[in-house]
C-alpha cells in the first residue's frame, strides 16, 4: 500500500509534463499491477487477526491516503481495522507527542500524516530519527513544513547500512544495536556454548558495553541505546549481563514493566507476548538470588501457564510457534532445576509440578512434528534450530529421561539437517514481526549455532519431593504401555509417544486426584480404580491426533470423565438403596436442578482448578469451578459416615448438576445449547433411575441370577432400550454437548463475547448427534461386554440379559428359562461365547455407523479441520474406553 501511494503521488507529479511520457507510462503499468495484487489480497486476508506492530493504525491511514489519490480499497477485515483503530485514537491526544514523555507512536507517524501537526515534534528526533523507524522519519520530513537534515542523514544511513545494504531495501527498523547483540549473547551463553579465546574477549567488550548502558539508563534497555526501554531488550540485556559475570539486577525491570497478572512489553500495550514474559523470567532466574523475586517469578509462570493450556501461545514478536516453544521449555527447565536445588525451593507446588506437565506436552508435541523425511522442523534452518533447542531444554528434565533414545534420535536429525544447509542460516523467509516481516542473519545464526553445540542430557531433577510428581516408576509405564499397545485403537502407535503420553498421564493423575471429593463422596466403594485411565485416555488420545486439546480443555474433559464414574457409583451406592417412593422424589429433584435457570448464568471467572489459585474453602458459598481440595489418599473413603437421606443427596445432585451447567463455557453458549445440554444432562441422570428401577425388578425377579437367565418383562426391545435409555445411562450424549461447548468457548474468535457453537446449520447439527447416539451405544455394549461378571455379582442389568441374546438362530426356537415348573436354572443350548460374540457384533456395526457420521460430518459439512481433529479425539476417547471394558473391568463396585 505504502508503493502504491509513491507511485501515485509520483505519477501524479508527472501529469502535465510531456518530457516524461515514457517514465509515466511506465509508472501506470506499476500501479495497475499494484491494485491487482492488493484487490484480491485484502479480499481475502484476516488482517484483523495479524498482530504487527501499529497494524490497526497504519492500514486504515494508508486506505485513506489512498482514497485521496483516488484508489478505493474496500475489504471486508476494514471494519474489525477501523474499530480498533478507533479504540486506540480514543486514548491518544496529539499532545503526546508533542510533550516530551516517551511514546512508541513516535515509531508509527505515517499513521498521523494529516493529523498531527509535525512542526511539532521535531523535538522527538534523536539522532535525526523518529524511534528509529526510517518510514516513521520519512513521514516526518515529508510532512514538516522545514527540511531537516539530520533526518535526511539518517535516512541515507539507513538505506546505506541497514539490511539492505544499499540495494534499495530499507529496514522497518535502524539500527537494532542493543536488540541483536543481546540476542545473540545470551543465546549462546543460556544455552551453555563453549567459546574460545577470542569469544570470551568479545563477551568481556559486549558486557563493558551493555554495563554502561545499564548504569547510564538505570537499569533499562531499548532496542538501540537512548531508545525508550522495553521490558523485552532490558529482561535480555540483564540476563546477558547476568551470564557474563556482571551482578545486574532486574528491580527496574519489575518495577516499570510489571502489569497485574504479566509482564508488559511497553507502557499501554494492548496484547501481551509470550516471549517478553519468558524473557523477563528468565532475566530473574538467572540472578545471584532468584528467591528474592519468587513472587514475580510465580506471577510470570502462572501467566505463561494460563496461555499455554487455553492454547494461547502464538506469540506477537515471532511468527513461528516454536520460538515461544523454546523460549517456555528453556525456562521451564531452568525453574524445575532451581526447584530442585534449592534456590526455589518455596515456589508454590502447583506451579512446580504444572512445569513438569507443560514441559512433557512441549517435548511431544515437538517430536511430532519434526519432518522425518529432513529432520528438521518447516524445512527452515531457523525453525528447526529453536526445536532443537526445545528438545535440548526438555532432555534435562524427567520427560526427556522418559523417551531418551527417540529424543536423542530427534536431535541428532535436527543437527544433521542444520549443518547440511549451513548456507542457509540467516537466510529462511522472515519470521520476525515488526511493522513488517522481518529477518536478522546475526540472530539465525546465534540460534543454529546454539542448536548444534548446546549440551544435553546433562542434568537430573530429584523426584517426588513436597508432593511433587516428577518422575514414574518405568515398571508402571511399561506395563501400561504393553496393555495399551494390544488394544486396536493404538496397536500402531509409537512405543515412544505411548510412553511419553502416559508419562504425561501420570501428571495429569495426581492433580485428578486432588479434585476426586470436590462432589461427590465415595463410602461403601472399593477403591476407584478407574482414576487412573482416566488421564491416560485423554492423553493417548489427544497425542494420537495431533494434540489437537488444549491442556485446559483437555483437563476439563477428565474431571467430567470422574465425575461420570462418581455419578454411576452415587447413584448405584445410595439411591439404589432407596424405595420406589423415594427414586420418584429423586426423579422430581433431578427435573428441578436441570430445569433451573440459576445455571445459565454467566460465571464471572474461568475454571481455575488447573491453575491452582487459592479459592474459598466455604462450599456453599464459593463457585465451584474455582475450589481446590487437599489430596485425599485413594485408598481413605471420605464422609464414611454421611447420612443418605433425600436431602443429603439432593445437595449432592445439586453441586453436580451445577458445576455442569454453570460452568464458563456453558455460560457463553448460545441458549439454545444451554437448554439442549440441561435436557440430555436431566436424560442421563433420569436413565439412571429407570436403570436402577429395572435392576430392582431384576432382583426380585431372579434373586439368584445366572448368565443364561433372561428379564422375563423386558422394558422393551434390546435395539429400543440400547438405542435410549442405555446410551444415555453412559454419559455419551450429554458429555458431547459439554464437549461441544468447551470447544467453542477455547475457539472463540479474539475479541468476541458473544456466543458461539461448535455445529452449525441442520447437516452438522443432525450428523453430530447420529455421531454421538451411535457412540453412546457403542460405548454400553462394549461396557456390558467387559462387565458381565460384575453384573452377575450386582445383578445389575446387562444386554444380555435381553431374550434376543438367547435366541437359537435358524431353528426359530427360544430357550424358556421362565416356566411355571419354576425351573429357574435350566440353562439353554446357546454358549455364552456366542451371546458375547453377537453382543461384539453389534458394537462393530454401532462403530460402523459412529465412523461414516464422523466421515461425513467431516468432509461433505465444511466442518473446521481443528474442530474434526478435536472432534476425532473425543470420538478416540470413547472408543479407547469401550476397548478397555472389553479387556478389563475399570468400575468400582459397591461394597
Amino acid at each position: 500500500m505504502a508503493a502504491l501511494l509513491s507511485l501515485l503521488r509520483h505519477r501524479t507529479s508527472l501529469a502535465t509534463s510531456n518530457e516524461h511520457k515514457e517514465e509515466a507510462r511506465d509508472l501506470d503499468e506499476r500501479i495497475f499491477r499494484a491494485m491487482a495484487f492488493l484487490r484480491p489480497k485484502l479480499q481475502l486476508a484476516d488482517v484483523a487477526s495479524v498482530d504487527r506492530v501499529g497494524l490497526e493504525l497504519l492500514i486504515p491511514a494508508h486506505q485513506r491516503l489512498l482514497q485521496e489519490e483516488g484508489v478505493f480499497l474496500d475489504f471486508p477485515g476494514a471494519i474489525e481495522l477501523n474499530r480498533l483503530r478507533e479504540a486506540k485514537l480514543a486514548r491518544f491526544s496529539p499532545e503526546v507527542l508533542y510533550g516530551s514523555t516517551p511514546t512508541t507512536i513516535t515509531h508509527s507517524l505515517e499513521a498521523f500524516i494529516g493529523v498531527v501537526d509535525f512542526d511539532r515534534i521535531r523535538h522527538r528526533l534523536d539522532f535525526g530519527s523518529m524511534l528509529a523507524s526510517p518510514s516513521s522519519t520519512a513521514a516526518y520530513l515529508m510532512s514538516s513544513s522545514q527540511w531537516d537534515n539530520t533526518a535526511e542523514a539518517y535516512l541515507r544511513a539507513a538505506v546505506e547500512h541497514g539490511a539492505g545494504q544499499g540495494s534499495g531495501a530499507v529496514p522497518s527498523a535502524f539500527p537494532t544495536t542493543t536488540f541483536e547483540v543481546v540476542w545473540v549473547a545470551s543465546t549462546l551463553l543460556q544455552y551453555q556454548v563453549v567459546l574460545g579465546d577470542t569469544g570470551q574477549q568479545c563477551l568481556q567488550t559486549i558486557g563493558q558495553y551493555l554495563n554502561h548502558i545499564y548504569e547510564r539508563q538505570n537499569g533499562v534497555f531499548g532496542w538501540a541505546p537512548t531508545l525508550i526501554a522495553d521490558a523485552d531488550d532490558t529482561a535480555r540485556g540483564v540476563l546477558t549481563l547476568n551470564l557474563i559475570g556482571y551482578a545486574a539486577r532486574p528491580e527496574q525491570l519489575i518495577a516499570q514493566f510489571r502489569n497485574h497478572d504479566h509482564f508488559r512489553t511497553y507502557p499501554q500495550e494492548r496484547d501481551p507476548s509470550i516471549s517478553t514474559n519468558c524473557n523477563v523470567l528468565a532475566a530473574m532466574l538467572h540472578t545471584t538470588e532468584p528467591y528474592q523475586y519468587i513472587k514475580d517469578i510465580e506471577l510470570t509462570l502462572r501467566f505463561l501457564y494460563r496461555q499455554h493450556n487455553a492454547g494461547h501461545f502464538q506469540d506477537k514478536w515471532n511468527i513461528s510457534p516454536m520460538y515461544p516453544r523454546m523460549l517456555l521449555a528453556t525456562v521451564l527447565s531452568r525453574v524445575t532445576q532451581l526447584w530442585a536445588k534449592g534456590p526455589l525451593a518455596s515456589l508454590a507446588l502447583d506451579c512446580v509440578q504444572t512445569a513438569f506437565v507443560v514441559l512433557s506436552n512441549l517435548l511431544q508435541k515437538t517430536l511430532m512434528e519434526q519432518d522425518q523425511a529432513t529432520g528438521s522442523w518447516n524445512k527452515s534452518t531457523e525453525v528447526t534450530a529453536y526445536s532443537v533447542l526445545t528438545l535440548a531444554a526438555a532432555s534435562n528434565t524427567p520427560a526427556g529421561a522418559v523417551v531418551g533414545e527417540k529424543l536423542r534420535t530427534s536431535i541428532i536429525y535436527g543437527r544433521a539437517f542444520l549443518e547440511a544447509n549451513f548456507q542457509l542460516w540467516g537466510h529462511d523467509r522472515p519470521l520476525w514481526i515488526e511493522k513488517v516481516l522481518y529477518s536478522s542473519p546475526l540472530l539465525s545464526s546465534g540460534f543454529c549455532i546454539a542448536a548444534l553445540l548446546t549440551p544435553t542430557f546433562t542434568m537430573q531433577v530429584a523426584s517426588n519431593e513436597d508432593g511433587v510428581t516428577t518422575r514414574v516408576p518405568s515398571n508402571s509405564l511399561l506395563h501400561f504401555r504393553k496393555f495399551y499397545s494390544r488394544l486396536p485403537l493404538l496397536s500402531a502407535e509409537p512405543q515412544w509417544r505411548l510412553t511419553s503420553s502416559l508419562y504425561e498421564a501420570e501428571l495429569w493423575y495426581h492433580r485428578l486426584a486432588d479434585q476426586r471429593h470436590e462432589i461427590f463422596p465415595r463410602d461403601n466403594m472399593a477403591p476407584d480404580k478407574y482414576l487412573q485411565y482416566i488421564p491416560q485416555t485423554w492423553t493417548l488420545c489427544n497425542a494420537r491426533n495431533g494434540d489437537a486439546l488444549e491442556p485446559d480443555l483437555m483437563w476439563n474433559m477428565m474431571i467430567i470423565s470422574m465425575l461420570n464414574y462418581q455419578v454411576d457409583e452415587f447413584l448405584e451406592s445410595v439411591v439404589g438403596a432407596y424405595t420406589a417412593e423415594e427414586v420418584n422424589v429423586v426423579r422430581n429433584i433431578i427435573h428441578r436442578l436441570c430445569d433451573d435457570e440459576q445455571h445459565h448464568r454467566e460465571s464471572p471467572l474461568p475454571n481455575l482448578l488447573l491453575q491452582g489459585e487459592d479459592p474459598s474453602s466455604d462450599e456453599e458459598n464459593s463457585d465451584i469451578h474455582l475450589r481446590r481440595s487437599e489430596p485425599t489418599p485413594p485408598e481413605s473413603p471420605k464422609d464414611g459416615n454421611a447420612n443418605h437421606t433425600l436431602a443429603h443427596a439432593s445437595h449432592i445432585l445439586y453441586k453436580f448438576t451445577r458445576y455442569i451447567l454453570s460452568h464458563p463455557a456453558v455460560a457463553h453458549s448460545p441458549v439454545n445449547t444451554r437448554r439442549l445440554l440441561a435436557r440430555e444432562l436431566e436424560t442421563f441422570l433420569q436413565a439412571h433411575l429407570t436403570d436402577l428401577v429395572t435392576s430392582q425388578q431384576l432382583h426380585q425377579s431372579l434373586p439368584y441370577l445366572h448368565l443364561h437367565e433372561q428379564l422375563a418383562k423386558p422394558p422393551s426391545s434390546y435395539f429400543t432400550w440400547v438405542r435410549t435409555t442405555s446410551a444415555d445411562h453412559t454419559s455419551c450424549p450429554y458429555s458431547f454437548h459439554f464437549f461441544a461447548a468447551l470447544v467453542a468457548y477455547y475457539h472463540r474468535p479474539p475479541d468476541t463475547s458473544a456466543p458461539q457453537s461448535a455445529f452449525y446449520g441442520p447437516r452438522q447439527r443432525y450428523l453430530a448427534e447420529s455421531l454421538c447416539r451411535h457412540l453412546a451405544t457403542m460405548c454400553r455394549q462394549y461396557n456390558d461386554y467387559g462387565s458381565i461378571s460384575r453384573d452377575i455379582v450386582e445383578r445389575n442389568l446387562n444386554s444380555v440379559n435381553f431374550p434376543e441374546f438367547w435366541e437359537q438362530v435358524g431353528d426359530g426356537k427360544i430357550a424358556d428359562t421362565h416356566n411355571d415348573g419354576g425351573d429357574h436354572g435350566k440353562p439353554t443350548d446357546k454358549s455364552l461365547d456366542a451371546v458375547k460374540a453377537d453382543l461384539i457384533w453389534l458394537a462393530e456395526y454401532e462403530r460402523a455407523c459412529c465412523m461414516g457420521a464422523l466421515d461425513r460430518l467431516v468432509n461433505e459439512t465444511g466442518l473446521p479441520t481443528r474442530t474434526a481433529r478435536i472432534l476425532q479425539t473425543f470420538v478416540d476417547v470413547t472408543d479407547l474406553f469401550g476397548q478397555i471394558y472389553v479387556a478389563r473391568d475399570i468400575a468400582s463396585r459397591v461394597r
